[in-house]
């Protein structure tokens, strides 16, 4: 008798420690040990007043940070900035920038094998005063470096400088994201 009730705890555990939960989804994902199905309900976080209240934070935590009004993630030791959009605050989420990438330029052109240092600039519209994180971009043997700033209110460019030596002549093509704005922006 004591073998069996040993034999079924030991058989309940080892199935449950493989199981995924899924929470209104029959099927959750194998990848996952949870997974959320509502169409109608979502997924809230822990609020906490800001980060300093978690003492023993571990990589891959999310939280709602009330003191800045955002999501953080602690990752690779440390805690994220706000996600979401490239932007901090309700002004800045309220207003969203759009980038001009037809309008954007790189110059001078690059030359192949030879030590380049240029700009691309991309103008932008709906600038509300938000604040943007450092971007770098790596593409054929160049990096564009962008600083981290703030909107101008209205009108205005995003600055990258761009240095390193390319692969090759023509066209290269900088895969641009900032502020939830993505787009391409190739040298001519």
């Amino acid at each position: 008798m004591k073998k069996n009730v040993l034999l079924l705890i030991t058989s309940t555990i080892s199935v449950l420690s493989f199981a995924q939960v899924g929470i209104k989804e029959k099927n959750p994902n194998l990848s996952s040990d949870l997974e959320l199905g509502s169409d109608n309900k979502t997924l809230l976080l822990n609020r906490v007043l800001n980060t300093g209240v978690i003492t023993t934070p571990t990589n891959g935590m999310m939280i709602y940070d009330i003191s800045e009004e955002c999501v953080k993630a602690f990752q690779a030791d440390k805690w994220s900035k706000c996600l979401g959009k490239g932007l901090v605050g309700k002004k800045a989420l309220m207003n969203p920038v759009s980038l001009s990438c037809n309008s954007a330029t790189v110059s001078p052109s690059p030359i192949a094998g030879q030590v380049y240092k240029g700009v691309l600039i991309i103008p932008y519209t709906g600038g509300n005063g938000g604040v943007y994180d450092a971007a770098s971009i790596r593409a054929n043997g160049l990096t564009a470096t962008l600083p981290a700033g703030q909107f101008a209110t209205g009108s205005g460019n995003l600055q990258y400088s761009i240095t390193g030596t390319p692969d090759r002549t023509g066209s290269i093509t900088f895969n641009v994201n900032v502020a939830g704005n993505t787009c391409s922006v190739a040298s001519k």
